[in-house]
């Protein structure tokens, strides 16, 4: 007899757990391989050059 407040997982339930955390790695899997894969679709600036590092802060411009 189960312990009193034990909760006792169904093997359907189990499975669909598993089904779903085999799902969320597959994906997440996949999409490291497109965003490796996959070029910008934006040119480079032309005052860079291609593959050159880029800032994520603001710049003046000097005019």
């Amino acid at each position: 007899m189960p312990r009193h407040g034990a909760s006792r997982v169904s093997t359907l339930q189990r499975t669909r757990r598993r089904l779903a955390a085999g799902l969320l790695g597959a994906g997440a899997l996949a999409a490291t391989f497109l965003t490796a894969a996959v070029t910008p679709a934006a040119p480079p600036a032309p005052d860079r050059e291609p593959g050159a590092a880029t800032s994520d802060l603001a710049q003046r411009s000097g005019d």
